[in-house]
């Protein structure tokens, strides 16, 4: 048994003996709660903490160094950080570095992609005897600047359904009724869009990490993109545009999106906009936007 579950229960037992010598009515009371205050400390000694790893999608060009981010936290709906722990990165099965985690639960390893395409990225808990193993992926996407970008918003590739709640912090919304269904020609569309001409960013708009559902891209048969959480501020959406000019990335191009704001952000920087709510009216919609009916019209209007 570790030290510090030795060090308490002597404590414990030291109250109890107490307790009988003393054979004081008053200190009974005190002996019992005591105890079950102790107790739980006593058997969660030396257990380890679950938790969890989420790695960032990482975007960069050949030959050029990214920064590579993933996070520790605490399994649980609080998702807490935790500090002072040791993370491996992979890359493509390779080993590329080692970092400790920050107080927030973050650690970060540099690295320079030499080959075009997609890389898969694993962030894998070292050794240490306070959190259970456990490892997390993401994906490096490692493009050139001659091909165009698209950007889709997350809430247009999922199909809307009767008695869906949407709750803040979630990319997809939960369904009363099963898991999320994917838009109709959706994956089929934009992979045709992928193949023929466009790299795809898909933004997470409610800016938490933690709950970007790439698996669900990938089963419901979506291609592979940049997937990112579009940071929370006053305006995140065009932050983010900001951050990819300051990159280099001057070659995003169109956008499909749900909202006012999203056409109105990606039409002042000159981008073919596209809106494909499932109830939008053409007076919502600014008139240099093109209101879309399905994913079908998607591929058309971007190939025209």
């Amino acid at each position: 048994m570790p030290l510090p579950c030795l060090a308490i229960l002597s404590v414990a037992g030291r109250i109890l003996h107490r307790v009988r010598l003393d054979a004081r009515p008053h200190a009974v009371p005190v002996a019992i709660f005591a105890w079950f205050a102790i107790c739980p400390v006593v058997l969660m000694a030396g257990e380890p903490i679950a938790g969890h790893i989420v790695v960032k999608d990482a975007l960069a060009l050949p030959g050029k160094p990214v920064r590579i981010e993933a996070k520790l936290v605490r399994q649980g709906l609080a998702g807490t950080g935790l500090g002072g722990e040791p993370l491996e990165f992979s890359v493509g099965g390779t080993k590329v570095g080692t970092a400790m985690t920050g107080g927030d639960g973050r650690a970060f390893a540099d690295y320079t992609c030499r080959l075009r395409g997609f890389h898969d990225v694993v962030v894998r808990l070292g050794a240490t005897p306070r959190v259970a193993k456990t490892e997390g992926t993401g994906r490096l996407a490692c493009w050139e600047r001659r091909r165009p970008i698209l950007l889709v918003d997350l809430a247009t590739v999922v199909e809307p359904r009767r008695g869906a709640i949407a709750l803040p912090g979630l990319p997809l919304p939960l369904l009363s009724s099963g898991e999320p269904k994917a838009m109709p020609d959706a994956a089929v569309e934009l992979k045709r869009l992928s193949d023929y001409y466009y790299n795809v960013i898909y933004l997470d708009l409610s800016g938490d990490d933690d709950q970007v559902d790439r698996e669900w891209l990938t089963q419901a048969g979506f291609p592979p993109g940049y997937v990112v959480a579009v940071s929370p501020g006053p305006d995140p959406l065009e932050a983010f545009l900001q951050f990819l000019h300051r990159e280099g990335w001057d070659n995003v191009r169109a956008g499909v999106g749900s909202t006012r704001h999203f056409a109105d952000v990606t039409l002042a920087r000159r981008m073919e906009t596209l809106v494909l709510p499932a109830d939008a009216k053409e007076e919502d919609v600014p008139k240099k936007a093109h209101l879309i009916k399905d994913w079908k019209e998607v591929r058309k209007k971007l190939k025209s």
